[in-house]
């Protein structure tokens, strides 16, 4: 798999992978400019930059992951994961997760999807309702919080202004 220049870590087909099992674990809701899911907030440029940050052995264990539930996928439907539907989806990672030896990488992949979105990332440039306002999460201390993103890759190459290719 090679890494190419939209994306700091994640291969083409890796970050397709991610796409598909973002929207899966965080799906859009009815309405897109209230209710986003992790597509539309980037969760994806989160799993890359902070994988791209991981030491090479955690790279390399998340990319083993996603090579089985491809193969499982392959197996079952003749397709990679994220060519098939969001039930037989949910078929593969099902059987993943029944199988004692590839469970922890189904929670794992879960694990920094999930946090991708409710961790309250968003891309430096959406300006949609964030995951924090949406679930309607503002505290007497959290509203005021000052997030920075800026210690993850795709920040600290956006140039404020500049048009990003994603946006294109």
């Amino acid at each position: 798999m090679s890494n190419n220049s939209r994306y700091h870590f994640l291969s083409e087909d890796e970050a397709k992978f991610f796409q598909a099992f973002c929207a899966l674990v965080i799906p859009t809701g009815k309405q897109l400019d209230s209710d986003p899911g992790a597509t539309e907030v980037g969760s994806i440029n989160y799993v890359d930059s902070t994988l791209f940050d991981f030491p090479k052995e955690v790279q390399d264990y998340f990319r083993g992951v996603i090579t089985q539930v491809d193969g499982k996928s392959r197996e079952k439907f003749s397709r990679d994961f994220c060519e098939i539907s969001d039930f037989d989806k949910d078929l593969v990672l099902k059987s993943l997760f029944l199988d004692p030896r590839t469970r922890e990488g189904v929670f794992d992949l879960r694990s920094i999807a999930l946090e991708g979105f409710y961790s309250d990332y968003h891309d430096p440039w959406y300006r949609g309702v964030t995951p924090w306002k949406l679930l309607r999460f503002e505290g007497k201390r959290i509203s005021d919080l000052k997030k920075d993103w800026t210690f993850l890759k795709v920040w600290k190459d956006h140039e404020p202004g500049r048009m990003n290719s994603k946006d294109a």
